[in-house]
């Protein structure tokens, strides 16, 4: 344009020229933004290959299969068979997660309510064996459940499992919601409504008597409550309380102080000690054993830990029922202290079945002196 505005003197037309085709280049520009756009984002998505045909990908709250891959855009196929065309600047704009990359097998997670009344090991195993049940579900990894959140109405759970193709997600997602109804009628566990209920709760008092009785059955075989009467039997019930412990839990750890002192009502518990760095088994609970006595008797940490091998029921003797029993029977607290000192002879085996010699009815009788002055000095007798 300089030389024919020099060497035709026509500077003033070529001007106009210049002009007009600037203009004309600024429009072409910008017409053609998006698509020189979509085809270098479609060069970065060649040359890096965050996915490729076959993949499932996740797009904000969008689930597809890739179908194609071209320069300008990337074709997906939802589950409901829907097709997507999405320019590749838009794609690389946004987080790309593959769920196919870099194994097929990916996590999705469901949630679901069950009512506050249920414990919540309970309703995990139920959505456990829901689970595993529904197709599309891998066995490996296993699922797993977890307690959410508290809602206003119910406990959220959430259930993660495996899947090595999106494309049954619904089917999968059907079947677990399906099984999970299922299992948790037969299991008497509701679901409830979304809504916020007044419960105005009264006990039975029928049910109350039938745990007391029960409770009571339970102490009247323990001999360190053998010398107490009904009566003394229970007030020592109402001045205790019942707690749950769920699978896995310490009830009593071992080193800890302790001034209470258990009876196993439900469930099944684990005795076990450390030493030398090394846990050691020693027993197992059942229905209606009794632990943490010396504790609360003498004043002693725990001796061991007692850990709940399923969901347990336990009543808690504390140390101020105890101690209003023995103000009211303190002939109890010398048998007391004699069954101690037998238990503690047994424990570190001098007790035979034959005669006991001179030295070991020594070492009794300083056990049983001894654990009556503890017993003294413990419940200030």
């Amino acid at each position: 344009m300089f030389v024919l505005s020099v060497g035709y003197h026509a500077e003033t037309q070529l001007k106009g020229l210049l002009a007009g085709s600037g203009v004309l280049a600024i429009i072409l520009g910008f017409a053609a933004q998006n698509l020189l756009s979509s085809i270098i984002a479609g060069l970065s998505l060649q040359i890096q290959r965050p996915y490729k045909v076959g993949d499932w990908l996740k797009l904000g709250d969008t689930y597809g299969e890739v179908l194609e891959i071209r320069w300008g855009a990337t074709r997906l196929r939802t589950n409901d068979a829907i097709m997507l065309h999405i320019p590749n600047n838009e794609m690389v704009k946004q987080t790309i997660v593959n769920l196919t990359y870099p194994t097929r097998a990916h996590y999705m997670r469901l949630s679901i309510g069950a009512e506050y009344g249920v414990p919540p090991n309970r309703v995990k195993d139920a959505l456990m064996r829901a689970t595993l049940q529904a197709p599309g579900v891998e066995r490996h990894p296993p699922p797993q459940v977890f307690v959410s959140e508290y809602g206003e109405s119910a406990i959220i759970y959430q259930i993660k499992f495996t899947m090595t193709t999106h494309s049954g997600y619904f089917e999968a997602r059907d079947a677990i919601y399906t099984n999970a109804w299922y299992e948790f009628r037969r299991q008497k566990i509701s679901i409830p409504f979304p809504i916020r209920t007044l419960e105005v709760r009264r006990s039975r008092p029928g049910a109350v008597k039938e745990e007391e009785d029960r409770t009571r059955s339970i102490l009247e075989t323990e001999p360190l409550f053998a010398c107490l009467t009904n009566q003394q039997l229970d007030a020592l019930i109402r001045g205790s309380h019942r707690a749950h412990f769920g699978r896995g839990e310490k009830i009593i750890e071992q080193g800890a102080e302790g001034s209470s002192m258990f009876v196993l009502l439900h469930g099944t518990a684990h005795v076990s000690v450390i030493q030398n760095g090394t846990t050691l088994p020693i027993a197992s609970l059942g229905m209606g054993d009794c632990f943490g006595e010396m504790s609360l008797l003498t004043g002693e940490k725990r001796t061991a830990t007692v850990r709940a091998e399923d969901d347990c029921e336990v009543v808690e003797i504390p140390k101020p029922a105890m101690a209003a029993v023995l103000r009211d029977a303190p002939e109890c607290v010398t048998q007391l202290s004699e069954l101690l000192a037998a238990r503690r002879m047994e424990t570190e085996g001098l007790l035979k079945d034959a005669a006991r010699s001179g030295a070991e009815a020594n070492q009794e009788s300083e056990y049983r002196a001894s654990f009556l002055r503890r017993l003294r000095s413990v419940f200030e007798l």
